[in-house]
């Protein structure tokens, strides 16, 4: 079952990427570049969530969402017809935060580590 989910989740993102690189969807929203850092795919196949990060600000990430939210109904559609699957999965985009989370978490120990060598090095030069 596990390599039938494996599959089916590999099958998925690839059709949704070639939809998105070609320039198929037509949402103005939509991120032309764009990365699928996660997908789950619900045990019965009828859900499916897709993760993305895209470059921009806030605001671009807002547009994003809704615009390929937009156009699930046309990626659906497009899984629909192109892959071979009893069910077709209702899609829902969400933009993934946790790398933005991890870069934040990577930046508050690095500062950390600078007070640090900074602090050694004043009691140094102090004895």
């Amino acid at each position: 079952m596990k390599y039938k989910m494996d599959r089916a989740k590999n099958l998925i993102v690839q059709e949704i990427m070639m939809a998105i690189t070609s320039g198929a969807v037509k949402d103005p929203r939509a991120p032309k570049i764009m990365t699928i850092t996660d997908i789950s795919l619900s045990k019965d196949f009828h859900y499916c969530h897709l993760y993305f990060t895209t470059i921009g600000g806030e605001e671009d990430r807002k547009r994003a969402v809704l615009g390929l939210n937009s156009a699930r109904g046309f990626f659906q559609k497009l899984i629909s017809k192109n892959l071979n699957m009893r069910f077709t999965p209702k899609i829902e985009f969400r933009y993934d935060e946790k790398k933005e989370e991890a870069l934040r978490v990577d930046n508050i120990i690095e500062n950390i580590v600078k007070e640090r060598i900074e602090q050694n090095a004043t009691d140094d030069t102090d004895r």
